[in-house]
């Protein structure tokens, strides 16, 4: 059970960073008249791109938790 739960942490993880990379490229490259090439240091779509950042810490911290209960809670299995 603690390998599961190991695994999907990591596999939230995973999710987490990509939305947050996502977050960041929303803020930059996305306008009102769509996707650019141009970095802008204002957000063109802000809250689009804050519940995006929102939903990739959500990952992150559900991460964080999951890995903390899989260490806390479950005794590492041995195979005989």
């Amino acid at each position: 059970m603690r390998n599961r739960i190991l695994k999907l942490s990591l596999i939230l993880a995973i999710i987490g960073i990509v939305f947050l990379v996502l977050s960041y490229f929303c803020f930059h490259y996305v306008t009102d008249e769509g996707i650019t090439a141009v970095w802008h240091p204002e957000a063109g779509k802000p809250f689009v791109t804050l519940y995006i950042g929102i939903f990739g810490v959500i990952m992150l911290a559900e991460s964080a938790v999951g890995a903390l209960c899989a260490m806390l809670l479950f005794e590492k299995e041995v195979k005989e």
